[in-house]
């Protein structure tokens, strides 16, 4: 984290790196118009399906016109992407002793639309990778909800799949090795968060089911489909392995096999109705996601892990709206709310069968800094009656994302994590910064 504080610092006393509102060329600059879902197409982390066939500008990159290999490599259909997260946090109060921890995540990807490569139309290939370092501050401070997404130390293979469009792209599907947590129970402003708790989806979907969560560190074999009924409405469903070993990436995120034992699927169904979001609307953009999941894997029950229980369902329900633009349509400034609810129908398998949580986004708070973005956010993970110890843990998170450009963005944070009656740990405030800069 130091050599990229280093780095920025002397790029930005050069005058090298452009910020917000600087301009470039027509002939070097992409103009193109941003998808709701996908508000930054050149960062890998994370990289949401919706950003695979979106092109993106040379500001939004450090590397700016000056990267000839990645203007090389688009001519030919080839997109490399990278970016590196880094985040410094310590707890103020909470905890037997104050603990510093610094959790860093360097993400390199690329895809290549195999359309132009070998002309097979609406066919591409996606490869992730990831190298992680650092600590983990939940461990000290006895938290079952992660102050921050980065922690997951050592070099794992990403998401790996073949994605085909269909009739106008109306129908994408994708078979490899993919992550449910990167396409189904995510919202847009879940990103503008720092903890694991809400950023990218409801903590206790992965906690019940670590087959669930997205890399790093693992993967799993699984094909998924979407279809866009019409522009606002669109349905999707997967079908995804449940190696736990995988899951953990077992051999760096390289452990392919199918059965270790475990057995079955991990079933996905989800409907958005994608409010506003078309060129021409002229109302303030929103999304409701509602979806079920279920799985006859095999899981160890609370009571005894040397029992095991068949199977668990599990549903969830998340929105979010803006509800305030001050400068009108086709602007991104303003207020959006969102909420988020999920339940597992399972308590003796699942820790957390109990979730919700609710916020709140305001780009552009200050006038004078448009594409700055405060957020608040309420987190509560209700643990199972069969859990001993009991981990009910609320948290609350006050954040705000300082933009420097579309490729620098630095994020001081604080967050209160109190528990259950139950619990035996103390509450704990943590106070925190994050950089994350798209290379």
């Amino acid at each position: 984290m130091r050599l990229a504080i280093i780095l920025i610092g002397a790029c930005l006393l050069a005058g090298l790196c452009p910020a917000i509102g600087q301009q470039t060329t027509a002939a070097n600059q992409v103009s193109t118009e941003r998808k709701f879902g996908c508000n930054h197409p050149a960062n890998p982390r994370r990289r949401q399906r919706s950003c695979n066939d979106q092109d993106f500008g040379w500001d939004e990159t450090l590397a700016g016109e000056w990267d000839a290999v990645r203007q090389a490599a688009k001519r030919i259909g080839i997109t490399p992407t990278a970016s590196y997260v880094g985040a410094l946090q310590t707890n103020v109060t909470g905890g037997e002793d104050e603990v510093w921890s610094y959790a860093g995540l360097l993400s390199i990807a690329g895809s290549a639309n195999l359309g132009e490569l070998i002309g097979i139309r609406g066919l591409s290939v996606y490869v992730g990778t990831s190298w992680g370092t650092g600590s983990n501050l939940g461990a000290p401070l006895d938290s079952p909800i992660l102050t921050s997404v980065l922690y997951a130390p050592s070099f794992y293979l990403g998401e790996m799949y073949l994605q085909q469009k269909l009739w106008g792209a109306k129908l994408t599907i994708l078979s490899g090795r993919v992550s449910a947590a990167n396409s189904f129970a995510a919202l847009p402003v879940f990103a503008n968060y720092v903890n694991y708790g809400i950023n990218p989806n409801p903590f206790s979907l992965g906690e019940n089911d670590v087959t669930f969560f997205s890399p790093p560190t693992g993967t799993e074999w699984g094909t998924q489909a979407t279809y866009s009924i019409t522009p606002a409405i669109q349905v999707q469903a997967g079908a995804f392995n449940t190696n736990v070993n995988s899951a953990n990436g077992e051999n760096h995120g390289a452990d392919f096999t199918l059965q270790e034992g475990n057995k079955g699927v991990l079933a996905i169904g989800e409907i958005d109705y994608l409010r506003n979001q078309r060129a021409s609307s002229t109302g303030k953009p929103g999304q409701i996601t509602v979806g079920f999941l279920h799985s006859n894997n095999s899981f160890p029950s609370l009571l005894n892990p040397l029992d095991h229980s068949d199977g668990y369902s599990g549903e969830y329900v998340m929105g979010q709206q803006m509800v305030y633009r001050p400068d009108g349509r086709g602007t991104s400034q303003g207020a959006t709310v969102w909420g988020a609810w999920a339940h597992n129908s399972k308590d003796i398998v699942s820790p957390i069968p109990m979730f919700w949580g609710g916020g709140l986004s305001y780009e552009g708070l200050i006038p004078a800094r448009k594409n700055d973005t405060f957020s608040a956010g309420l987190i509560r993970a209700e643990s199972s009656k069969y859990a001993s110890p009991a981990n009910t843990e609320d948290l609350l998170e006050l954040n705000y994302q300082w933009t420097h450009s579309r490729y620098l963005t630095i994020t001081p944070h604080g967050q209160y994590l109190w528990k259950g009656a139950s619990h035996e740990s103390r509450n704990a405030t943590v106070l925190g910064i994050q950089l994350a800069l798209t290379l």
